[in-house]
């Protein structure tokens, strides 16, 4: 059933309010009259429409029609100026007609009344559907546990939700103040517009490296996102207290709303609390750090005490007066110190993930020269390894593999006061590393060596570094002709 529409009739002529009377009443409409501005605002409550025109108290209703709550039918005459038309009838439901002679305008007057009244009904239906939807957002957002804000032009608060709270902050507090009230005064040099974009003057930059700012005026892929910042505590003055310090992680973006017109594109922008994730990142780094420190102590205390071994064996040998005997707690004394050095170049170094096994072997190769006398023999040897870090399980066993034949090499590899070189090297070649070990002294056959030799068995040193390339997952072989020269390849993957 279509609902009774009320017209207030404001007409300055009461010969035309009859006459209008008459016409409405055909259409069932309910009426009322208001002979000046006091009846008709006694009269407004009730009214569905105002029909009026511009000679009404002289004028003055007219020019305020666009200021009363109801729409309005205009009367008006002849050669009106279409400007001040214009501005009488400013709301989209009002509508006007020219009075003509004739009143011809009096028959058309219930189309225009029912046309205002149903075009306001229906901006009131979707204003009462935008109030709502209104409604559901800002509900929404007091209930988000992330602040969000709205800055104007100036950077100055136009919004921000009840998640302030957790800073102390009432959202009334902040309405029209400037967003580095929220700020660490140390990190404000690095987020705001005007001190940042100071220094990009002239330097094209691009999504990656544009500049991340608190107060965001851009969109798309050059927007604000993941900026940490400190925020304010209301009550904070020292910094150096940990309840006053609160990360947040910005997201913001430039916005161009009605309410920033005339001050600049202002700004929306989302604030999540990370202080719990940074306090477990500090507190992380610091058991690290920690970790490292007792890592490396354990090193340090593990080479020390193979030191002490080799010390003893040392003391040992010099009471044996058989060679032979002497010779294999020398072997035995070489090998213990090769390890030591192990655990002294994780000790030394700036990772604990392995050695670095240039500076490594380069140690083991100035330790084993020295042993075996072998610069007043006129021998060298070289190291190559590159920037291979080898994890210390598998440089362990390398260690003690590159002992022993190194040291075969000094021992048989160059009678007879012959000079030569004695090189190492440790290259990776995809998935796996191959380490070399070979002389230009006189080879395997010439020097004997057992486990090479024809009819002879292998001797212990052999067997060790089989039995070590075996726990390495690798492969040796052992190459005679100039020189002697032992291949050992084993994969990455077991090394790591």
């Amino acid at each position: 059933m279509q609902r009774r529409i009320h017209v207030l009739i404001a007409l300055s002529d009461a010969g035309d309010s009859a006459l209008v009377d008459a016409a409405l009443a055909e259409t069932n409409c309910a009426r009322s009259f208001a002979g000046d501005l006091r009846s008709v605002e006694a009269s407004m409550g009730d009214a569905d429409v105002i029909l009026t025109d511009t000679e009404f108290a002289s004028g003055a209703f007219a020019d305020w029609l666009s200021l009363w709550p109801i729409p309005a039918v205009l009367v008006v005459a002849p050669g009106m100026d279409p400007k001040k038309l214009s501005e009488n009838t400013a709301d989209e439901s009002s509508a006007f007609i020219i009075r003509d002679p004739g009143h011809d305008w009096i028959r058309y007057m219930p189309i225009l009344v029912r046309k205002a009244a149903s075009v306001r009904e229906s901006l009131d239906r979707q204003n009462s559907s935008i109030i709502k939807a209104e409604g559901s957002y800002m509900n929404l957002l007091r209930a988000v546990p992330d602040i969000v804000y709205v800055l104007d032009g100036d950077g100055c608060f136009a919004y921000v939700n009840d998640a302030i709270a957790q800073l102390g902050w009432k959202p009334a507090e902040l309405i029209g103040r400037h967003f580095a009230e929220i700020v660490h005064p140390d990190d404000l040099q690095e987020v705001c517009r005007s001190i940042v974009l100071l220094r990009y003057e002239g330097v094209k930059t691009g999504a990656d490296s544009a500049p991340k700012l608190f107060d965001e005026r851009r969109s798309g892929d050059r927007m604000t996102r993941g900026l940490d910042i400190r925020l304010r505590h209301r009550d904070g003055d020292a910094w150096s207290k940990a309840a006053v310090d609160s990360w947040g992680e910005i997201s913001s973006l430039g916005v161009n709303l009605p309410e920033f017109q005339g001050t600049g594109t202002g700004t929306i922008g989302i604030i999540h609390d990370v202080s719990e994730h940074r306090e477990l990142e500090l507190r992380m780094s610091k058991e690290l750090v920690a970790r490292d420190l007792l890592l490396k102590e354990i090193h340090h205390r593990v080479k020390n005490n193979l030191q002490v071994v080799s010390s003893l064996l040392s003391l040992e040998s010099d009471c044996v007066e058989d060679e032979r005997a002497k010779s294999v707690f020398v072997d035995c004394q070489t090998q213990v110190q090769s390890m030591s050095l192990v655990h002294e170049q994780i000790y030394r170094g700036s990772s604990l993930e392995g050695v670095e096994a240039s500076g490594y072997f380069a140690r083991l190769a100035e330790y084993l020269v020295g042993v075996h006398d072998a610069k007043a023999r006129g021998i060298q040897i070289e190291v190559t390894a590159g920037d291979i870090v080898l994890p210390i399980d598998a440089a362990m066993p390398l260690s003690i593999i590159t002992t022993e034949l190194v040291s075969n090499s000094f021992k048989h590899g160059f009678p007879d006061s012959r000079g030569g070189c004695v090189s190492i090297s440790l290259t990776r070649d995809g998935s796996s590393y191959e380490f070399c070990v070979k002389d230009d002294g006189i080879g395997f056959s010439a020097a004997g060596i057992a486990g090479h030799t024809p009819g002879k068995n292998k001797g212990i040193g052999m067997d060790l570094i089989e039995a070590l390339a075996g726990q390495l997952g690798g492969t040796m072989e052992r190459r005679d002709g100039q020189g002697a020269r032992t291949v050992l390849r084993f994969p990455v993957k077991s090394a790591e």
